[in-house]
């Protein structure tokens, strides 16, 4: 278990013309945060415009526009947050008609991407099920989440990858209704989409052996040590223990001319990094009981996106999501700050009671309907028609 010495901090966030929010600041406590409200309230916006400070984009919605409040032209979040070297500040602007600017300790930048990694943040609501229960996207999603706030060059390069295959799409549309064998004007976009998903496989690869142990761990903590979990990455290239460039560009452009009337017909291209995947087992430990004696050294192993429960789904999911903030533990050796957003009514009072303790180990900022569990909060706070207030903890 790595040891969290290091603990970052956020320190206040204030908010302009954000969804239902009252323009105000809110101050935060070292340790744990609760900010209660019912639906509706603004609760789960004050952790969206907080995330948004950390990756430079909604994780609730894919327009950032939707974030400025009605009648408005722009909105203005900005955290100020404490790291091992000092206090430090993240801003963001969102305007209705061109697009977003951020700034980092006063400096304004038009590049987005200049934001993620400042401040490693762990999102956590209802909806991350999606990583388990959800298609191939929403993993790769978590996956370019931990590489892009832990790696400076893989934001860059996912950026080309992307771009690259957007290219080779539009030029599969302009030549499909003449197709004449293998169109040597994809090539150039062939090569540089092997040149970049072969980048883009490692880095993940070599992430999720790191999350495959992390994840397991904390599975086992969270059911008492019942049940484990299992990541197998999946790609087209199934030789990533033992590459060698010459080896990968034979298999990728054979595969990639085997697929090139499949890429014809749709329009897209079917071969490369943008299609991965992983999946995910779930292991139940074996006990049998003969004469009273316990043995737990045998794994039965499932697919637990068709055969798992929906409490065993939502109990990996958070499990994956803790694992990701030891990644971020490994590679900044400072814990990141999390969010969790709603997530205890989702779980049985065992798992409730083993989250939490979790949580004592983090700069944490929850939401809920109402605190009416053991843990007392360091700081409890209530939001009404979009103004949050400071309660009295000893009420």
């Amino acid at each position: 278990m790595l040891d969290f010495n290091e603990k970052m901090k956020i320190n206040k966030l204030t908010v302009k013309n954000f969804r239902n929010l009252k323009d105000q600041t809110i101050e935060f406590a070292q340790g744990l945060n609760v900010i209660c409200g019912a639906n509706g309230a603004g609760k789960t916006n004050i952790l969206e415009a907080m995330r948004m400070c950390s990756i430079g984009r909604s994780p609730r919605t894919r327009k950032d526009t939707e974030t400025i409040q009605t009648g408005k032209k722009n909105n203005e979040i900005s955290i100020t947050f404490s790291k091992r070297d000092g206090e430090h500040m993240l801003g963001m602007s969102v305007f209705s008609n061109k697009g977003k600017i951020v700034q980092i300790d006063g400096q304004t930048s038009t590049k987005v991407s200049d934001i993620v990694g400042n401040f490693p943040s762990v999102y956590f609501s209802p909806d991350e099920i999606d990583i388990v229960r959800g298609g191939p996207v929403y993993r790769r999603r978590y996956m370019d989440m931990i590489n892009c706030q832990t790696c400076s060059w893989y934001l860059r390069l996912l950026n080309d990858l992307q771009n690259s295959i957007k290219q080779r799409n539009a030029l599969l549309r302009s030549i499909k209704l003449n197709p004449r064998g293998y169109d040597s004007t994809l090539i150039p976009w062939d090569l540089l989409i092997g040149r970049d998903s072969i980048r883009v496989m490692l880095r993940r690869k070599e992430m999720l052996r790191w999350v495959n142990d992390f994840a397991a761990a904390t599975m086992r903590l969270l059911t008492d040590d019942k049940e484990t979990l299992r990541i197998t990455y999946k790609t087209f290239f199934d030789r990533l223990d033992d590459i060698h460039a010459s080896t990968f560009n034979k298999v990728y452009t054979e595969k990639m001319r085997a697929s090139y009337l499949r890429d014809i017909t749709t329009g897209t291209t079917n071969v490369g990094a943008h299609l991965d995947d992983f999946e995910i087992k779930l292991g139940y430990i074996t006990q049998t009981v003969p004469g009273g004696d316990l043995r737990t050294e045998k794994y039965r192993w499932i697919p637990l996106r068709t055969e798992g429960s929906l409490g065993q789904q939502r109990t990996a999911a958070l499990a994956l999501k803790i694992a990701e903030m030891f990644m971020y533990k490994k590679f900044f050796f400072e814990k990141p700050v999390l969010f969790l957003d709603d997530v205890l009514s989702e779980l049985d009072e065992n798992r409730r009671h083993r989250l939490m303790k979790y949580c004592k180990n983090f700069n944490t900022v929850i939401t809920c309907t109402e605190w009416d569990y053991p843990a007392v909060p360091d700081k409890l706070f209530k939001v009404e028609d979009g103004v949050v207030k400071e309660m009295n903890i000893r009420a």
